[in-house]
């Protein structure tokens, strides 16, 4: 069982809008007198990602999780994909309203939430489309 190509890029073009957010985009937008739409977009970019890399981490995780007790595979993909954004959008939505600050030091804003929300649905979208792993032949 190996990660698909896909998968690998959603990991990596989302590494690298987080990059290019952080030291480039958002200094930027934030120096320059921008619209407050492209401020908010700039800054609720690492909620995206964050929920785009726990997603597809603890998505890893189950898979694995599931070979190694389960050779027959019972457990389907799909509720694999569901149980993995669950917990992803747990741990994400509850530091935006800072239940816990695990992810460092929070302030809400209903921006963020929405950016984590897309984050996760779009994660789960893409992993339910083109499906996370494929078997070696």
């Amino acid at each position: 069982m190996q990660v698909k190509k896909y998968v690998r890029y959603l990991f990596g073009i989302a590494f690298l809008v987080f990059v290019l957010n952080k030291f480039y985009l958002r200094p930027w937008v934030l120096d320059n007198n921008f619209y407050m739409v492209f401020k908010v977009i700039v800054l609720s970019i690492p909620n995206t990602i964050e929920a785009i890399f726990g997603t597809l981490i603890i998505t890893a995780l189950l898979l694995r999780l599931r070979h190694y007790l389960n050779k027959t595979h019972s457990i389907k993909d799909f509720y694999i994909y569901l149980i993995a954004v669950s917990i992803a959008s747990l741990y994400v939505i509850s530091q935006e309203l800072k239940w816990h600050n695990l992810g460092g030091n929070n302030v809400f804003d209903i921006n963020d939430v929405i950016a984590s929300v897309i984050g996760l649905i779009g994660t789960y979208a893409t992993i339910n489309t083109f499906g996370f792993t494929e078997q070696l032949e």
